[in-house]
């Protein structure tokens, strides 16, 4: 039998997005797509215009404001991102 796996969007950039807004929630900020809260732990970092996951050395940058031209360093499959994000997510509240 196939592992089910729960996805929270379609489309991995929607993840990125989710996991900006909570960093901006945990520090008590309106998330700005055009200028996003710096975050830095030992899983990922988060900057205006580039997102860094350390495990795997992955990066994901855009221009001017998060969501657009979104480019990865690397091809990952969806089930990657989802591990990836989720990771990022739980760092947040340990």
């Amino acid at each position: 039998m196939a592992e089910q796996q729960y996805e929270i969007f379609d489309d991995p950039f929607k993840m990125l997005i989710l996991l900006a807004q909570m960093a901006a929630d945990k520090r008590g900020e309106t998330l700005d797509y055009g200028n996003v809260p710096p975050i830095d732990n030992e899983t990922f970092s988060l900057t205006n215009g580039k997102f860094v996951y350390k495990k795997d050395d992955i990066v994901i940058t855009w221009y001017e404001f998060l969501g657009r031209d979104i480019a990865c360093s690397r091809d990952l499959t969806r089930n990657e991102y989802n591990k990836m994000f989720v990771d990022c997510m739980h760092s947040l509240f340990q």
